[in-house]
């Protein structure tokens, strides 16, 4: 895989799907999912949920992950990992969806095995 990037969507636990109906703000998946089955649409090589333990957002108050629920403020992490072409076509697509995330685009390191 040549000209390999990885990018890390950072977003609030609560974060919303606007311009949903009632129905589908009720029983849609939650944004992570929506996003994770966006990537998989298309064909993307690798992408992972990271779940945060704790942490905080724009220099405001930490957010603990204990218990079973979380604050809706809470910081969540979707890293996605393809070539430098997918991935700028993913952005394009869901750019409408990504208004209210940080994109951030890390340097990958390739480790060739013998």
């Amino acid at each position: 895989m040549n000209n390999i990037i990885t990018i890390r969507i950072y977003f609030e636990y609560g974060q919303k799907i606007k311009d949903r109906s009632f129905w589908k703000k009720i029983y849609a998946p939650d944004f992570s999912t929506e996003l994770i089955k966006r990537a998989k649409a298309l064909d993307l090589y690798q992408v992972l949920n990271i779940n945060i333990g704790k942490g905080y957002f724009n220099k405001e108050k930490i957010n603990w992950g204990i218990g079973e629920t979380r604050h809706y403020n809470h910081p969540h992490l979707i890293e996605i990992t393809d070539n430098e072409k997918k991935i700028s076509a993913f952005l394009e697509q869901e750019k409408a969806l990504l208004l209210k995330t940080n994109v951030i685009i890390v340097k990958n390191e390739i480790l060739v095995h013998p």
